[in-house]
């Protein structure tokens, strides 16, 4: 193991807490653990418990985190950000936008910190392009428990090359322009959200005009040639043309317009 690895630092509360305060975020609940089965097993514990909105847990390990299909998210200690945030949408029947807004304010929360190219890829995953490909470095599960939505976000942070889940995927230590801690990356990101998801969650109709905008202006799949694979197995080719009113893809495929709800995303061009 090299002195790299050795070296990785814990989260520390009271340095979170400093960056919070600091960023004036409407949320400020952190509930910070070392090793969990997932944040977002914990995030569910708290909401039987009657915790409140914008409660966010952060931890240095997962043991059995989860993605998007029931996948696995395994990264060694201390070498990624793990976020599960508690959130009540005023209408249980318009939470199609929540895993794009998610996914825009985490975008919104990294773009100023990098001179690369980041991008949303839908629905919710960050990746870098460089040099016509793209490098996946963050990803978001929702999940629904009750009357909330719990949102786990995950992102690699200092991963070795060799210690990364998959070829075509990347950490934020490989193209920050400055050396930002977690913790001030939490910060960034809770600021962003807890704001944009006020605005979101009281408006008169969801998603806002100005939501819809933004998402579309940064997604790379929006025009993209795809292949769209369903989670019950169907694969077929299609050109991504725009995001529905309640979040689905629009593709127009050789048969026909269709909207995804679900579904892997492989950009051809």
């Amino acid at each position: 193991m090299t002195g790299f690895l050795k070296n990785r630092a814990p989260l520390d509360a009271q340095i979170l807490e400093r960056e919070l305060r600091l960023r004036q975020c409407l949320w400020q609940n952190a509930i910070l653990k070392d090793e969990v089965t997932s944040t977002n097993d914990i995030a569910k514990e708290l909401v039987n418990n009657q915790t409140v909105e914008g409660t966010f847990v952060v931890a240095n390990f997962q043991s059995k985190g989860r993605g998007r299909q029931d996948r696995t998210w395994e990264a060694p200690k201390n070498s990624s950000i793990f976020i599960s945030i508690i959130l009540k949408p005023n209408n249980q029947d318009e939470i199609g936008w929540i895993p794009l807004l998610i996914g825009l304010c985490l975008f919104k929360s990294l773009e100023s910190e990098t001179r690369k190219n980041i991008k949303i890829k839908w629905p919710n995953d960050l990746v870098l392009v460089e040099s016509d490909e793209v490098f996946k470095f963050a990803g978001i599960l929702l999940e629904k428990h009750k009357e909330y939505v719990i949102a786990g976000v995950g992102i690699n942070f200092d991963q070795e090359l060799n210690e990364l889940p998959f070829k075509n995927s990347t950490s934020l230590k490989a193209f920050l322009q400055n050396d930002l801690s977690k913790e001030s990356i939490i910060a960034q990101f809770i600021s962003e959200l807890g704001a944009r998801w006020t605005e979101e969650n009281n408006a008169q109709a969801s998603p806002t005009p100005s939501l819809v905008r933004e998402y579309k202006t940064n997604c790379l799949t929006i025009g993209s040639q795809i292949i769209a694979q369903l989670p019950g197995g169907e694969s077929f080719k299609a050109e991504a043309i725009d995001i529905s009113k309640t979040g689905e893809l629009i593709v127009e495929t050789t048969e026909g317009l269709r909207n995804l709800s679900s579904a892997d995303i492989h950009l051809i061009s």
